[in-house]
């Protein structure tokens, strides 16, 4: 009888070193270098900023539906894309200028762009205003606010003075343009209101529309009747401004973007998952969410009981906590949020809980799809000049790694234990098959000396 159970068990541990020892070669090693080199690719100068309608735009959807193919995603959508209409801020002839003149038409006093005012991205229903000191003006300290013919413009000073924050653009805005200037700008120009000038400032951006495209590829399940697990990231960012200054946007989001092309090779490489994953590379967040709505509205019947995994802003130093973000109306309790601040805890990886709309997940979640963000909430270089890939940490990534890639597999593969940790399972069946063997030569020199 002990025979029969060492010879069950030898053979259990062929089995699981067998399959563990072929899952530990053939898995895609996770390569955060390779994420960082995709960061400084789709954040370089020459992608301006990845602005929505932009050709520059159009040319990382292009990149990005050629790295799902190389990593063996099949077209979820017809090659690779899903296309979308959408408002966008289209640049227009002119130069931008605020000035001041008296009531005669002469010229009081000029303000440079981008040192004493700029635009912010917010609308461009109107890109031009004009108001004195009899206008339908609203005023205070940090701002004036002016309503003209059924448009409402504001002028404002930021708390800490730095004009170089670009806003997403949002086209059904309260507001038909907002102006950013220095608190000195707008000190001046309330004199010179007082003193009976007319202040004069154009925008040469107007709203339009374009069609945009998301990207999307996914690996088929062993049963695709199950709900697909989501995994996404949005790669427009907000382009450059009048001078030509690019905003690389490599937190937010090249680095999300890279994340998923990166985990796409990475899951692609367990084997056959039991349910659809699918692939998203979202465009047009910066506009409101655009692409993650269109793409919900669309797939809604088939992703309705699916789960999404979102990634934005990943990278950040270290010292910041990762966050789990979930909905407006989410709690710690709700899925998968739960799951994975079980698996924080777990790892003692530090986080917090973000319970905002402020990414792609709400549109997922104003659905009722189970939907969270991954993100470093590091908000003191985005949508500035000053975000560069060159800030990226790599442990940050590889802690958002080591949390998202265990929850994904969790809740797609069968046998997770034996994935997750392959590299144990086999070393242990070796040792098991080592000591097994020695037990069964003991027996076999006793049963010999028996015989004798």
């Amino acid at each position: 009888m002990k025979k029969l159970i060492i010879c069950i068990l030898f053979v259990i541990s062929i089995v699981l070193f067998a399959f563990s020892f072929q899952k530990y070669c053939s898995i895609h090693k996770f390569d955060i270098n390779a994420i960082k080199k995709n960061i400084a690719f789709l954040s370089n100068n020459n992608f301006k900023g990845r602005l929505g309608g932009s050709f520059e735009n159009d040319e990382v959807a292009s990149y990005i539906r050629d790295q799902f193919k190389a990593s063996k995603l099949t077209s979820y959508s017809q090659n690779y894309y899903q296309t979308f209409k959408a408002y966008y801020p289209k640049r227009i002839s002119g130069d931008p200028y605020l000035k001041v003149v008296d009531t005669h038409g002469n010229l009081v006093k000029t303000y440079a762009y981008d040192r004493d005012f700029k635009e912010d991205m917010l609308n461009f229903k109107s890109n031009h205003v004009v108001f004195y000191n009899g206008s339908n003006i609203k005023a205070n300290s940090s701002y004036i606010q002016i309503r003209d013919k059924g448009n409402n413009f504001i002028i404002y000073a930021p708390k800490d003075n730095n004009i170089s924050f670009r806003s997403s653009f949002i086209a059904d805005s309260d507001y038909s343009l907002c102006i950013m200037v220095t608190k000195d700008c707008l000190s001046q120009i309330r004199n010179y209101l007082n003193n009976g000038c007319i202040i004069d400032c154009f925008i040469p951006y107007s709203n339009d529309t374009t069609t945009l495209k998301n990207v999307i590829g996914y690996i088929k399940g062993s049963d695709s009747s199950k709900p697909p697990v989501i995994i996404s990231a949005h790669f427009d960012h907000v382009g450059t401004d009048l001078n030509g200054k690019v905003y690389n946007g490599a937190l937010d989001n090249a680095s999300g973007t890279s994340f998923i092309l990166e985990m796409s090779k990475f899951i692609n490489s367990l084997g056959t998952p039991n349910r659809d994953i699918i692939f998203v590379a979202f465009n047009g967040e910066e506009f409101g969410l655009k692409g993650s709505e269109a793409f919900v509205n669309k797939y809604y019947k088939k992703i309705k009981s699916g789960e999404d995994y979102n990634f934005d802003m990943i990278g950040s130093p270290s010292s910041i906590p990762l966050s789990i973000m979930g909905g407006k109306k989410d709690t710690a309790n709700s899925a998968p949020i739960n799951s994975i601040s079980t698996l924080c805890a777990k790892e003692h990886v530090s986080f917090n809980y973000i319970f905002e709309d402020a990414s792609d997940h709400s549109s997922f979640r104003n659905k009722n799809i189970k939907a969270v963000t991954f993100c470093d909430d590091d908000t003191s270089r985005i949508h500035t000049p000053a975000d560069k890939a060159s800030y990226i940490s790599s442990s940050s990534i590889d802690r958002c790694f080591k949390i998202a890639s265990r929850d994904i597999i969790n809740n797609s593969y069968t046998f997770s234990f034996l994935i997750l940790y392959n590299k144990q399972v086999c070393i242990l069946s070796l040792f098991a098959m080592i000591v097994l063997t020695f037990i069964s030569l003991q027996y076999a020199v006793k049963s010999i000396n028996q015989q004798k």
